[in-house]
Parts: C-alpha cells; sequence; structure tokens
C-alpha cells in the first residue's frame, strides 16, 4: 500500500486529555500506510488540554473555541479546515491497535461508489459496539417495539433492523452510522454542509447520514477494514448522569425526525414510540410480577422511564 493518500483526522475535545492523548499517539503509532493530518477543535477544555497537546503534539493542528460550541459545530470547523482527500470524524476516548486506519481509507478509496464508511467499534474488553443502523420510522418503530420482528425469518430481520440484532459480521451499506467513527470523501462534507448545527450532541449522525442517502451518497458499514477501540461516553459522563445521556439521546432521536420530515410527522413518530415503549412496559411489568427476576424488573424500570419520556415529548 502507498501512503500517498491522507487523511484528516478530526478530533472535537472537551477536557478528558489522557485519553485524547492515547488516541493520537496509537494514530501515530500504528497508522502505516495512509498520511494523516491530525486536527483537534478544542471546546473550551478547562483541564489544560490545549497546553498538552502543545507540548507532547506539535504536529497536530489545534483549533480553540472560546466556548464549548457543541459536538456538530466543532466537527464542521474542524472538516471546513481539513486539506486531506478524505476526512475521518474520530471520537477523542477512541485509539487504534493497528493501522485500521489506513486499511479502511484504502477500502473506501478502492470503491469510488461510496461516499461514507464505518469499522467495527469495540470496547476495550473486546466486546462490540453496534454502530450501523437503519434509518427510523414509524413503521421500523411499531415492529421493532412491538415485537413483532420475531414474525421474520432471521436474515430478513438482521438485513432490516440492523442495529443489535444482528452480528455484525460483513460489509454492508446502511443508512446511519454513529458518529464516533465516519470516514468520508472530503467532497461530502463541501457539498451537504455538514452537520446540521442546531443539534449540540446527539441525532446530528443520523440526522447527516441521512441527508447524504438523499443526496445519493452511499454509506458502507465495513467491519473487514477491523476495528476501533472505544470507551464511550466519556465527555459527556463528566457532565450527564446515565439518565441524563440516555434523555438527550432519545429526544435527540426524535429531534432528528422532526429534522427530516416535519413536525407533523414527527408528532406521529413519537406517539408510534410512546405506544411501543408503554407496551413493552407493561408487558414487562406483568412478567416480573409473575416471575420475578432482576432483567424483568430492570426492563420494566427503563421502558417505564422512556414511556414517561415520550410522554412529556408528546405534551410539548
Amino acid at each position: 500500500m502507498s501512503a500517498a493518500v491522507t487523511v484528516s483526522v478530526v478530533v472535537v475535545a472537551w477536557n478528558g486529555r489522557q485519553a485524547l492523548a492515547r488516541c493520537l499517539r496509537s494514530l501515530q503509532r500504528c497508522t502505516t500506510s495512509v498520511a494523516l493530518e491530525l486536527i483537534v477543535v478544542d471546546n473550551a477544555s478547562a483541564d489544560g488540554t490545549p497546553e498538552m497537546l502543545a507540548q507532547a503534539f506539535p504536529d497536530v493542528r489545534l483549533l480553540v473555541n472560546a466556548e464549548n460550541l457543541g459536538f456538530a459545530r466543532a466537527c464542521n470547523r474542524g472538516m471546513a479546515a481539513a486539506t486531506g482527500e478524505l476526512v475521518l470524524l474520530l471520537n477523542s476516548d477512541t485509539y487504534v491497535e493497528d493501522d485500521v486506519i489506513g486499511r479502511a481509507a484504502h477500502h473506501l478509496i478502492a470503491r469510488p461508489q461510496i461516499g461514507m464508511l464505518g469499522c467495527e467499534l469495540r470496547f476495550p474488553n473486546g466486546r462490540r459496539q453496534h454502530t450501523a443502523n437503519r434509518r427510523s420510522g414509524i413503521r421500523r418503530s411499531l415492529v421493532e417495539r412491538l415485537w413483532l420482528y420475531r414474525l421474520l425469518p432471521r436474515g430478513r430481520r438482521s438485513a432490516w433492523l440492523l442495529g443489535d440484532y444482528w452480528e455484525e459480521d460483513r460489509d454492508i451499506e446502511v443508512d446511519w452510522l454513529a458518529g464516533a467513527f465516519m470516514l468520508l470523501r472530503r467532497e461530502l462534507f463541501t457539498v451537504s454542509g455538514g452537520f446540521d448545527e442546531r443539534f449540540f450532541m446527539y441525532g446530528e449522525d443520523s440526522e447527516w447520514c441521512a441527508r447524504l442517502r438523499r443526496m445519493g451518497h452511499r454509506i458502507l458499514y465495513a467491519p473487514s477494514s477491523g476495528a476501533v477501540y472505544h470507551v464511550g461516553a466519556a465527555s459527556s459522563d463528566l457532565v450527564w448522569s446515565e439518565h441524563e445521556r440516555l434523555e438527550r439521546c432519545y429526544r435527540g432521536g426524535l429531534e432528528c425526525y422532526a429534522a427530516l420530515y416535519g413536525s407533523r410527522r414527527a408528532v406521529l413518530f413519537g406517539l408510534a414510540e410512546l405506544l411501543g415503549t408503554t407496551v413493552r412496559w407493561t408487558v414487562y411489568r406483568v412478567a416480573a410480577t409473575l416471575r420475578p427476576s432482576a432483567y424483568l424488573r430492570g426492563q420494566a424500570g427503563f421502558y417505564g422511564w422512556l414511556a414517561r419520556l415520550y410522554l412529556a415529548c408528546a405534551r410539548g
């Protein structure tokens, strides 16, 4: 392989300097088959991140924001500054153990019909993270929440739902990828404008991917490229509890749907989600009463919380 391809890696930082340093060191050490342009967009870190970068990583291009602009706006600033043929959006709490970035880049270059590519993400203990999905919709919500997918043949079920319903064991075109790893041709940012900056964090990745798909760009999930290790929610854990983070995630899903399809249709989508989660809460609550177990009580508690969240959203 030739290192003629340049990948501009855009990393958004907000505190968490130790994780960021590990990320950058692993990229510099392990990436051998492509040239890297490393760009860090700092969202007003208060833990000495810019100073650490200036001292330990003088070759990294640092863009400092005077305030925390959120993930979407910071990513857009980094992509606007990128000069590489390809751009990689990479979370600061990730690291690599081999030349997965190079393999992914050459994988994308060899497929001119593909505009964006994602690789496999794993937790440090090796457990796979589900990062490729189909687009949200009213029909899918009801099929999934009401367990109707169990009526489908296993192969069709996994291909239609993706998420955590399949083994993620093959390359496949998808509707959206999680923002922790998005490798794309730089012109996709130019023609689309990047993330919708109305989103602060959560929902922006699925909304952008949906817009790109509407424009005719194809998105490939390619676990054959290898794995990137992702700690997960390192920055958000500094601010939000697990429930607060989940609430932002689910609200982001509703906001993404509204941005794509309009507020009226989004109301119907929200009602479908409310119906499905209420049914699930009822079933798990009854099951936990008839056959007490920690799992059933946990599921009843989660879906009860989620149903209340969707009800609050429906009420405005």
